[in-house]
């Protein structure tokens, strides 16, 4: 695997939607452009949050406390979070244009 690096990753990251399995679930991340991050994850939990780029991934911090910080590994048809922090990896199944899910999700 290659770790996708800054030269990718603007054109990945900012503005748009990734849909990653978690669980055997679908979460959501939305990447503003300004910086601003919203997730809504496989089982039901809302975050935002403030995302920026490094050069060979991102770092996200949530309202929660957590602190995300990401690589995408790239081989031939997919691509994989890695968590630079521990052993935790998602697979990446889609890509989105912009806030395809309307996040944040307002509570009902």
């Amino acid at each position: 695997m290659t770790a996708l690096q800054k030269e990718n990753l603007v054109i990945l990251i900012p503005g748009m939607t990734h849909v990653l399995e978690r669980n055997g679930k679908e979460a959501y991340v939305y990447f503003e452009n300004d910086g601003a991050a919203h997730m809504l994850l496989d089982d039901g939990e809302a975050r935002s949050g403030r995302w920026r780029m490094l050069d060979d991934g991102y770092v996200a911090d949530w309202d929660t406390g957590v602190t995300g910080r990401w690589a995408l590994d790239h081989e031939p048809g997919s691509v994989t979070y890695v968590n630079r922090d521990n052993a935790v990896r998602f697979k990446m199944i889609g890509v989105l244009f912009g806030n395809a899910k309307n996040l944040p999700r307002q509570p009902v």
